[in-house]
């Protein structure tokens, strides 16, 4: 069974773009953890013993955050060569009908 389906390397791009966008939110959000979430300085008596704790937590989200952020640009970049991969094909087949009709 054959498959038909359209593809617009356009629209692909334009994801591509919006996964962009939302992979810096990750780093505005890990900034934003990592100096208010993490923030030890009103610990005080015994509270003090949880600022390795705090900060240790604070961090790892953080990690998480850089994590999700590269994963996202990595889909980005991978749809950014699926339209051009696209437009190749797509080009390709053009001028392979060109050929088989004289040019005209």
């Amino acid at each position: 069974m054959s498959e038909q389906f359209h593809v617009v390397p356009n629209e692909l791009r334009g994801y591509s773009e919006l996964l962009d966008r939302n992979a810096q939110h990750f780093l505005t959000i890990k900034d934003h953890a990592i100096s208010k979430g993490g923030d030890t300085s009103g610990f005080t008596g015994l509270l003090t013993l949880l600022h390795p704790v705090v900060t240790g937590v604070a961090n790892l989200y953080g990690e998480t955050l850089d994590f999700a952020n590269k994963m996202m640009l990595k889909d980005s970049g991978a749809l950014k060569k699926t339209a051009d991969s696209y437009e190749k094909v797509d080009l390709h087949g053009v001028q392979l009908m060109q050929k088989a009709g004289g040019g005209r």
